[in-house]
C-alpha cells in the first residue's frame, strides 16, 4: 500500500512537471534563471520517474529511498525560502508546501530509516533537493526596476480644494479633471486620451500577482485636489500613489498634455498603464507609427494573436504578433530606428484618411528595455498593445502604453516602476477631413 503512495507521489510530480514545461514562456537563453526553472527544472521528477520505474531487485532497494526522499526534503525547504521571499504576498500559504512535505517526511523517515543499504547515496540526492528548494522563490521574484523617471520637479499643490468637472478646452475638446481624460470628438469620431500613470494591480514584495492580498492588488485611485485656469491653460492636481498634476493647453486644432506622476517608492505590477488611447466610431482603423515611415498595422481584435510594439535596447522599434494569443514566438511585421530624443508619432486612420496625430515625447527615453520574466524571445518589459474589443472592424479600440508591464506572454509575475517623478508630454492632433 504505501509502495502504491509513494508511487502515485512521484507519477503526480513527474505530471506537474510536464504540465509546467508545457505552459511555462519559452524563449529564454540559458543565461537567464528563466531558462533553468522553465525548460531545465520540469526534467528533474522526470529523470526521478525513469529511475523509479527502471530500478529493479537490489537497485531499487538501494536508489527508492533516496529518490522518495527527495520530495519531503525539496517541498520543506521551498516553503521555508517561499516564507522568508514573500512575506507579505504568501501570507500563511507557506504552510501547506511545508506540511505536505513533513507529513512525507515522517512517512519516509518510519518506512525507510532502517532500510537504508548505501547511505552514501542519500547526500547526492537530499542535498540537491533541499538546494533547488531554496533557490526556486527567489528565482520568481522581481528584478529591481529599468525605468527610467524624468525626476522632474513637482510644483506644491494649493491648499484649496476643488469639485470634479468638465473642462472645455475648445470646441471639440474636454477634459473630465476627475480623472485627467482628455476627449476630442472629429465628427462621429471620439478619441480619448488617459495621460496619467496608473497601476492595476500591485505586488508588494515584488511576487506574483496571483498570490497578493486583495488589498495590495487594489488599481490606482485618483482624487482631484485642485485645478487652476490660465487663458486656454489648465494645471490640475491629484493625489494617487503619491501626486500627479496635469497641464492642458488647447491651441488651434490642437492639445497639449504634460502629466507628471510622482512615485514616493518603487512599485511592482503585472498590469499597468503610462498612456491609453481609446477610439470609437470609426469604419475600419489601421496606425501608423514615425519609426516605421507609411506601412499601416490594424489593431489585432480580442481573441486572436496579439499585436503590440516595443523599443529595444539599442533604439529600434519593433511591431510584432503573437503565435497564439499573446505567447511567442513572435513574428516581426515592421521594425525602425526610434529617434535618440525618443519621440514617437503615431497617427490613427478610419480607412485610407488620417484622422487623428498624436506625438509622444517621453514614454521611450522612460520605459524599461529590460528582459520580460513572462514573454520570453527577448521581448523587453515596456509595450504598446494594440487592441480592438470585437472582430468587427468599427468596434471600439485601445492603444495602450506601458513602460514596464507583464501582459504579455504566459504568467502574471510583476515587473517594477523606479521610485521617481514620470512626465508625459502629448499632443494630440484632430486631423482636418480631407
Amino acid at each position: 500500500m504505501l509502495q502504491l503512495l509513494w508511487s502515485a507521489v512521484l507519477t503526480g510530480h513527474a505530471m506537474c512537471a510536464a504540465a509546467l514545461w508545457w505552459m511555462a514562456p519559452g524563449g529564454f537563453p540559458s543565461s537567464t534563471p528563466e531558462f533553468w526553472v522553465n525548460q531545465m527544472l520540469p526534467i528533474v521528477p522526470l529523470l526521478l520517474l525513469g529511475l523509479g520505474l527502471l530500478s529493479r531487485g537490489k537497485t531499487a532497494e538501494a536508489i527508492l529511498p533516496p529518490v522518495f526522499g527527495v520530495f519531503p526534503l525539496f517541498w520543506m525547504s521551498f516553503a521555508i525560502s517561499l516564507r522568508l521571499t514573500f512575506p507579505v504576498s504568501i501570507g500563511s500559504g507557506w504552510n501547506i508546501p511545508f506540511i505536505g512535505g513533513f507529513a512525507l517526511a515522517m512517512l519516509w523517515g518510519w518506512q525507510y530509516a532502517r532500510r537504508i543499504t548505501h547511505v552514501i547515496l542519500l547526500p547526492l540526492f537530499f542535498g540537491p533537493a533541499i538546494w533547488l528548494g531554496w533557490v526556486l522563490p527567489p528565482t520568481q521574484r522581481a528584478a529591481d526596476p529599468a525605468t527610467k523617471p524624468a525626476n522632474l520637479a513637482m510644483p506644491d499643490a494649493p491648499s484649496s480644494k476643488s469639485e470634479p468637472k468638465l473642462i472645455k478646452l475648445s470646441k471639440d475638446a474636454q477634459l473630465h479633471s476627475d480623472d485627467g481624460r482628455l476627449v476630442v470628438r472629429r465628427g462621429t469620431l471620439v478619441l480619448t486620451v488617459q495621460p496619467l500613470l496608473g497601476f492595476a494591480d500591485r505586488a508588494p514584495d515584488r511576487a506574483s500577482i496571483d498570490p497578493a492580498n486583495k488589498e495590495e492588488r487594489s488599481p490606482t485611485v485618483r482624487h482631484l485636489l485642485n485645478f487652476a485656469k490660465d487663458g486656454t491653460h489648465f494645471t490640475l492636481h491629484y493625489k494617487d500613489e503619491d501626486r500627479s498634476v496635469l497641464d492642458a493647453t488647447a491651441h488651434d486644432a490642437a492639445v497639449d498634455l504634460d502629466a507628471r506622476s510622482r512615485l514616493a517608492k518603487a512599485i511592482y505590477s503585472h498590469a499597468n498603464s503610462y498612456t491609453e488611447v481609446t477610439i470609437r466610431g470609426q469604419a475600419k482603423l489601421s496606425v501608423t507609427f514615425s519609426p516605421l515611415g507609411s506601412k499601416h498595422i490594424e489593431l489585432a481584435p480580442v481573441g486572436m494573436p496579439a499585436r503590440f510594439a516595443y523599443v529595444d535596447a539599442v533604439g529600434v522599434f519593433h511591431v510584432v504578433q503573437a503565435s497564439k494569443e499573446s505567447h511567442g514566438p513572435y513574428i516581426e511585421l515592421s521594425s525602425g530606428a526610434l529617434p535618440k530624443d525618443g519621440a514617437l508619432e503615431l497617427e490613427l486612420y478610419d480607412g485610407d484618411v488620417a484622422v487623428y496625430k498624436l506625438a509622444l515625447l517621453d514614454w521611450a527615453p522612460q520605459a524599461s528595455t529590460q528582459r520580460s520574466p513572462v514573454a520570453g524571445w527577448d521581448l523587453p518589459e515596456n509595450v504598446i498593445e494594440l487592441v480592438r474589443t470585437a472582430k468587427p472592424e468599427n468596434s471600439p479600440a485601445l492603444i495602450s502604453f506601458s513602460l514596464a508591464s507583464t501582459s504579455l506572454g504566459r504568467g502574471t509575475r510583476s515587473v517594477g516602476h523606479a521610485q521617481g517623478v514620470y512626465r508625459n508630454r502629448i499632443t494630440v492632433t484632430a486631423l482636418p477631413a480631407r
